[in-house]
C-alpha cells in the first residue's frame, strides 16, 4: 500500500511498483505543494526501513534540486515582472503587451489593442500607488472572468460556490474552504492563459466534494478536466 512520511521537513510520497530498483523524483513547486512533491518509487515488498534510509541519503540532493527550482522561478519572475513603467512588458490572459501609462483625470482603467496595454491613471499618482491601482484592476479582471467560469462549472459539476475571493498570492494559485464552499483565487491568474483559470477553478471546486487529494478526487479531476496533468505541468514551467 502506498504511503507517505516526513524527514527534515520534507514529505516523501511512496509508491510501490513492479520495478527492480528504487528511484526518487523531485517535482517543481505548485499551488498544492509550494515546496514541490518528492516521490519515491520502490519495488513491491521493499521494507519501510530501507525506504527511510534511502530517503535520508537523498536529502542533500533534494535540497539542491529545490534551490534550482527557486532560482528558475526567481529568474522567470525577474524577466516578466518589474517596476510599472512605460514600454515595460505586461501580460494579460497569456498575451504580452507593451505598457503605456497615460495620466488623466477620472477613474483608472486598463484598455488593450493587439499589441499595447493602456493604463489610465490619475496625474501625480506615486509609483507605489500606481502599482496598487494596477493590481486592483487585475483583481477586478480576474474576478469578473472567474465568476463567469464558476457559473459554468457549477452546472457541470453540480456544486455551488457560495463566495469568491480574489487576491494577489505568492505561492498558491487558489484554495478552497470546503465547509463554507468558498474559493480564493490568485489575481496573477489574469496573466496566464485562460485555460489556467479554468483548471484552478475546477481543481478547487472539487474540494467541496472531496476534502483531500485522494483517489476519488483525482478520478473526478480526470473526469471533468482530462488534460489537467498537462495544464499543471505547463503552468509550473511557465509555458502557460
Amino acid at each position: 500500500m502506498n504511503y507517505n512520511f516526513e524527514i527534515a521537513s520534507i514529505r516523501f510520497d511512496v509508491e510501490f511498483r513492479k520495478i527492480k530498483t528504487s528511484s526518487l523524483t523531485v517535482y517543481p513547486p505548485n499551488s498544492q505543494r509550494p515546496d514541490g512533491r518528492v516521490k519515491i518509487a520502490a519495488p513491491i515488498g521493499t521494507s519501510k526501513e530501507y525506504i527511510r534510509d534511502f530517503a535520508v541519503s537523498k536529502i542533500k540532493w533534494i535540497q539542491e534540486q529545490r534551490q534550482k527550482f527557486q532560482k528558475r522561478q526567481a529568474e522567470k519572475t525577474r524577466k516578466t515582472e518589474g517596476p510599472l513603467k512605460n514600454n515595460s512588458t505586461v501580460y494579460l490572459w497569456g498575451a504580452a503587451y507593451n505598457l503605456e501609462i497615460i495620466e488623466r483625470d477620472g477613474h483608472p482603467k486598463i484598455a488593450t489593442d493587439s499589441k499595447n496595454m493602456k493604463f489610465f491613471v490619475r496625474p501625480d499618482t506615486s509609483k507605489v500607488k500606481r502599482q496598487e491601482v494596477f493590481d486592483k484592476l487585475y483583481r477586478r479582471i480576474t474576478k469578473k472572468a472567474a465568476e463567469e467560469r464558476i457559473k459554468k462549472w457549477e452546472s457541470i459539476i453540480g456544486v455551488t460556490v457560495k463566495k469568491l475571493f480574489i487576491r494577489k498570492m505568492k505561492t498558491h494559485w487558489g484554495s478552497c474552504n470546503y465547509q463554507k464552499q468558498t474559493l480564493r483565487l490568485n489575481s496573477e491568474l489574469a496573466k496566464r492563459d485562460p485555460i489556467c483559470l479554468d483548471y484552478v477553478i475546477v481543481h478547487e471546486m472539487l474540494h467541496i466534494i472531496e476534502k483531500g487529494h485522494n483517489q476519488n478526487y483525482y478520478r473526478l479531476l480526470g473526469k471533468y478536466f482530462p488534460d489537467w496533468k498537462s495544464i499543471r505541468k505547463k503552468m509550473n514551467s511557465g509555458e502557460l
